[in-house]
């Protein structure tokens, strides 16, 4: 008995120090497609994949004998295909990534237990890895401007005008709406000939735009293949066509309960409007509703856009500016905005036929004969319009975007390294020295987007760029877009807070530290 206990005792002591075979968590790899996924926490036996040439769909099946609920499917479309124009307007596609031959879009089954339920929650959290890690460093295109991207770097015109008319309150018309969108875009393909996908707009003057529009889904028509160019643009249509010229889903948080009591939670639209209401591009009435039928004005529709693309020309005096419109009051609510969504705010002329240094990231010229440029990571200054140039103050050691001097003395920085997406310094020596400017408190109150965030460095994450644009000759722009909360899409979508900095502000550079490195370390 005593050999059969020591027997036991030595078996059941070799059996526990047999380590466990360690569960092997799921990952798939599809070359032809060019993407691979890893769920770390669902196991590989659970997981079953139905391949195509350009679709594959993911089931929990646990037993493996024969498919489960449906999970998800990652479909491949080329872009301005007719899937893509077609089936876009369906809010289950979502765009992953983008490249220059292909489209990846994620189709979700709509969630539920026949999706699998937190299986389905691991796939969209990996999602985020499948899009960033994965399908990025596939997908950087070898020409860029080939896929429209809204063009946020100019301030053009993009509202139609006629005879010193804008008519500011007058309902905007899905045409016209066609030819904003269309203004706003950059692409190389933009002027290639586009199918025509609707019977009443081969001979208007918006055709092409609406057919361009509608080839990538931004736009849509009615079932009985009308476009109906003439009639107004519903608030709804307004609000789910501002995100799809993004090519992101709405975002946000959905619950049952819904924003307006005029938008139920089952309406088309209903995503697309609490997004725009979460990013401040779109608000309800004062009396609580959307009135998501209703119709759009041209002064909303412009107010709106240039929210959506950081534009709101508010922050500025228009004093100086003359309004060339008979039917525009100078007091009308939407003034400003009327005026830069026509090009009527002009951009400071940077005489960039001057002369500029080799490697010139970043330049900028106060007057025909006075200008400063960034070359080789060093600050230059010119006197005689750009004929010789001079080194000032050292090296810096992050890349700059945008340049720009008050005065000899008083300039600013906008920059980036690859730990900061937002450096801003400023100078009262002419460039000698450099100082954070959003080192001091109340500067970072005024400027960044503080109140969002439980932490500065929570908020420093969240940024994505930021541009520095005259607004005048004593002032400028700062714009920076940020998250304002986590996302798994490639190309999402970002807040903007915009606010001008004037020569004055410069004198109140703080002693508290905000940026993860020091203005020291910041200079070679």
């Amino acid at each position: 008995m005593k050999r059969l206990f020591l027997f036991l005792t030595v078996l059941l002591m070799l059996l526990t120090a047999v380590p466990a075979t360690a569960v092997e968590p799921f990952h798939y790899e599809n070359t032809t497609l060019g993407f691979s996924l890893t769920v770390p926490s669902l196991p590989m036996e659970e997981i079953a994949v139905d391949e195509s040439d350009t679709r594959v769909d993911f089931y929990h099946a646990p037993s493996q004998e024969k498919y489960g609920g449906l999970i998800g499917s990652i479909e491949v479309v080329s872009p301005r295909s007719k899937f893509f124009s077609e089936e876009y307007n369906n809010l289950a596609h979502q765009v992953l990534a983008m490249g220059e031959d292909r489209i990846f879009l994620w189709k979700s089954p709509g969630g539920g237990v026949d999706s699998g339920g937190e299986v389905l929650e691991a796939f969209v959290t990996a999602s985020s890895t499948l899009s960033v890690d994965n399908l990025r460093k596939h997908l950087v295109p070898l020409r860029p401007d080939t896929l429209p991207i809204l063009n946020t770097q100019h301030h053009l015109g993009y509202l139609p005008t006629k005879d010193s008319l804008v008519r500011p309150d007058t309902p905007l018309t899905r045409g016209e709406l066609a030819e904003m969108l269309y203004a706003l875009l950059v692409a190389d393909n933009k002027i290639a000939p586009c199918e025509d996908q609707f019977s009443d707009v081969t001979n208007s003057t918006c055709a092409h735009a609406v057919n361009y529009l509608a080839s990538y889904g931004i736009l849509s028509g009615y079932s009985d293949g009308t476009f109906r160019p003439e009639a107004p643009i519903s608030r709804a249509a307004f609000a789910a066509s501002l995100h799809r010229c993004q090519f992101s889903p709405p975002v946000g948080r959905y619950g049952d309960t819904p924003d307006f009591p005029d938008v139920p939670s089952d309406f088309w639209a209903a995503a697309y409007i609490h997004s725009a209401d979460t990013l401040d591009w779109m608000t309800g009435y004062p009396d609580g509703l959307f009135r998501p039928t209703g119709e759009v004005t041209r002064a909303q529709a412009v107010t709106a856009i240039n929210r959506m693309l950081g534009r709101d020309e508010s922050l500025v005096s228009t004093e100086t500016c003359p309004n060339p419109f008979t039917d525009l009051d100078n007091d009308h609510w939407a003034y400003r905005n009327v005026l830069e969504a026509t090009g009527t705010l002009i951009e400071m002329p940077e005489f960039v036929d001057k002369p500029l240094p080799e490697e010139t990231t970043a330049y900028y010229f106060a007057n025909e004969t006075d200008g400063w440029a960034i070359s080789n990571s060093q600050l230059c200054r010119t006197v005689d319009s750009g004929k010789h140039w001079k080194s000032v103050g050292k090296p810096l050691s992050f890349t700059v975007s945008d340049l720009f001097f008050f005065s000899d003395h008083e300039g600013l920085l906008l920059g980036n390294d690859e730990n900061i997406p937002c450096l801003l310094l400023k100078t009262t020596d002419g460039g000698e020295t450099w100082n954070d400017f959003l080192a001091d408190s109340a500067v970072q109150s005024q400027h960044l987007p503080m109140e969002h965030f439980a932490t500065a460095k929570s908020m420093l994450d969240s940024i994505v760029t930021a541009e520095l644009r005259l607004a005048s000759k004593d002032s400028a722009f700062l714009t920076i877009w940020y998250h304002p909360y986590e996302s798994n899409y490639v190309r999402d979508f970002s807040v903007a807070k915009r606010t001008v900095i004037t020569a004055k502000e410069l004198h109140s550079i703080g002693t508290q530290t905000l940026s993860k490195t020091s203005s020291t370390q910041l200079i070679k």
